[in-house]
């Protein structure tokens, strides 16, 4: 029987020196440039946060976040680190219908529309889109791809803009099949709301489009 082995792209910071447990260790650029996340621990105490270790840690009851600020500093290690969790339960597959996707038109038109910008007046429609099993295309027909690389695509569709990151390859919830860690960014092109998160797309034979894991 064929296995596909668990992978990181290289859209994550992984190296013949750096594993995903390394990796743990390895301070956030964002989180550093801006003097780290000030916790105050159990004991009162302030504590400087740089990595997801020490975040991990600090978590909890034990931590508070000093100041407004902070904690929209601390966002950022669920933008940056948020897939570590992801990967840790992920166990190789035995069928792969995902690894032959890449940034490009052929995944924008497989792109489920659970990942779609949900902005309060829009959230209906995109709704009642997934109800009526839309496609992307269908719901986004013009969408247009503006940058492109091995590993992620950013997208704009006319009032919103997407860049969709693959960071692994492994099976999530292991059924078996492969699945695809993405992390996704999506903001308005006339104003400044912007938000993030990963999801973990797949699909069971190679002609469906992909459907998100919940």
């Amino acid at each position: 029987m064929k296995y596909f082995p668990v992978i990181c792209t290289a859209a994550i910071p992984v190296t013949s020196r750096t594993n995903l447990e390394h990796l743990k260790d390895v301070p956030v650029p964002e989180i550093v440039k801006f003097g780290g996340v000030t916790c105050v621990n159990s004991a009162g105490k302030d504590v400087v946060v740089t990595t997801w270790r020490e975040f991990i840690a600090e978590g909890g009851e034990k931590r508070t976040e000093k100041t407004g600020a902070d904690l929209d500093m601390s966002g950022w290690f669920w933008r940056t680190r948020g897939h570590i969790p992801f990967i840790e339960i992920a166990t190789p597959a035995t069928n792969s219908f995902v690894r032959n996707l890449k940034p490009g038109q052929e995944l924008v038109r497989l792109l489920p529309l659970t990942l779609a910008p949900l902005l309060s007046e829009e959230s209906n429609d995109v709704a009642e889109a997934i109800k009526q099993h839309q496609s992307w295309l269908q719901f986004y027909p013009e969408t247009r791809i503006t940058k492109q690389t091995d590993t992620e695509m950013s997208l704009n569709m006319d009032r919103f803009s997407m860049q969709v990151t693959i960071l692994a390859y492994g099976d999530f919830n292991h059924d078996g099949f492969d699945d695809m860690l993405v992390y996704y960014d999506q903001g308005v092109t006339d104003g400044t709301f912007a938000y993030s998160g990963v999801a973990v797309l797949t699909r069971t034979n190679a002609s469906a489009p992909l459907e998100s894991i919940p």
